[in-house]
């Protein structure tokens, strides 16, 4: 698990030596010797047993599915709302609008779902 994902207090294990995480950057040493900068990403191995509870960021993250039915939705409205306008837009030029909405619909899928 990664430092960060770790509750200030817990103790973990790096590189043989036990750290109790004390700040959102530093650890101390379990038996006192010291603290030391602790980068976000650092991989540890959790030692008191469970995991701490998920962080706000955690919990704000969004489902790709959630996300992905939003904007068909909002998809869908806009060509409706295109289609009310059909007769006031020229034949050539409604078919150029579709294509570019078709086209960035289609890029924002795939920016999303190749994540």
């Amino acid at each position: 698990m990664k430092f960060h994902d770790l509750a200030i207090g817990q103790r973990f294990d790096l590189d043989g030596v036990v750290y109790v995480k004390t700040s959102p950057v530093l650890a101390g040493k379990a038996d006192g010797g010291g603290t030391k900068f602790m980068p976000r990403y650092v991989m540890v191995k959790l030692l008191d047993g469970a995991a701490p509870p998920a962080t706000v960021e955690q919990e704000k993250m969004l489902r790709a599915d959630v996300v992905l039915a939003a904007f068909e939705t909002y998809h869908s409205a806009c060509r409706e709302a295109l289609g009310k306008l059909a007769g006031d837009i020229p034949v050539d030029g409604l078919q150029d609008i579709t294509n570019v909405l078709e086209g960035e619909r289609q890029s924002f899928l795939d920016a999303v779902l190749k994540g």
